[in-house]
């Protein structure tokens, strides 16, 4: 019994057909037909129900798939293991980044590619999060912001502070404001969150603040480039403009004011059939991210 022949078992289930099975890896009909009779033989038993019209498990063949989809691709991880243990660790890796995550989390990523020369890594980025971890077959996903979804694993990996900002274009043309009433005299962009409410009620350590804004936008990305353009002022994290601060691009806007902090997130489905290398990306980003400066790290939980 060989583990390809699993597969090809899988695969058979999957489409429905010997016929689309063959077309998909690209060999004759007769060949899965008889790779399949051949399994069936050493198991002793019928996993399939055959007529002219249509392919069936038999209640064996239901229940057999059905360990197969579990235990098929924990040993196909734990096959790779002990490969990358005598090799270079190798492999490809899809992350899910949303909001700030790009800018927060970029040093993060090229230090892991810098680790293992041969992974190769492949960044989603999305307004839904950890939501499209399923619809794009994400390996995982850096989430900034509340998860309402308790079927994933989600580890903690910092607290994002955010702050507003302004170009010194903008302040040197409207002048810079001394108090949160000062604002309602200015132009302030507005986020639009991913459950599709307007971000216009900021919360800060200090006060609160309703706003009230003609330019609105479900980017983080887009408002940070407003704001360097000087099209007025916003929050953005601190980690995503420390750059652009160190440069002269863009200036704090009332600095003892902070808005809420956000936790940024690792989501992941499980480790469970969870490839080598998305195994080290993962611990990768939890024990660099413990490392970030100028961030209060959140708990385990």
């Amino acid at each position: 019994m060989r583990i390809n022949d699993l597969r090809l078992f899988l695969l058979v289930v999957e489409l429905g057909s010997f016929a689309a099975a063959a077309s998909s890896i690209g060999i004759p009909r007769a060949s899965v037909s008889r790779r399949i009779g051949e399994l069936e033989a050493d198991l002793g038993t019928k996993l399939f129900t055959r007529t002219t019209r249509q392919l069936s498990l038999t209640p064996t063949g239901e229940n057999y798939h059905q360990q197969l989809m579990e235990i098929i691709p924990r040993l196909e991880s734990l096959n790779e293991s002990v490969k990358n243990q005598r090799n270079m660790p190798t492999g490809s890796v899809k992350l899910g980044l949303v909001g700030d995550a790009d800018v927060v989390t970029h040093h993060l990523l090229q230090d892991f590619l810098k680790n293992y020369p041969l992974i190769t890594l492949e960044t989603h980025v999305s307004n839904l999060g950890y939501h499209d971890i399923l619809n794009y077959g994400l390996d995982a996903c850096i989430h900034i912001g509340n998860i309402k979804d308790n079927s994933f694993v989600a580890r903690p990996l910092m607290r994002v502070c955010r702050k507003l900002y302004a170009s010194p274009d903008y302040i040197a043309a409207h002048g810079m404001p001394t108090s949160l009433d000062d604002l309602s005299q200015h132009a302030l962009m507005i986020y639009r969150l991913q459950n599709g409410e307007l971000e216009d009620h900021w919360k800060f350590n200090l006060g609160e603040y309703r706003v009230k804004s003609r330019l609105v936008s479900n980017s983080s990305q887009y408002i940070r480039h407003a704001i360097l353009s000087g099209a007025g002022i916003s929050l953005l994290s601190e980690l995503s403009v420390v750059e652009h601060l160190q440069l002269g691009n863009l200036v704090e806007v009332l600095p003892e004011y902070e808005v809420y902090v956000d936790d940024a997130w690792l989501v992941y489905p499980s480790r469970k059939g969870m490839t080598h290398a998305a195994r080290l990306l993962i611990d990768s980003l939890i024990h660099e991210a413990s490392k970030t400066p100028d961030v209060t790290l959140s708990q385990n939980s």
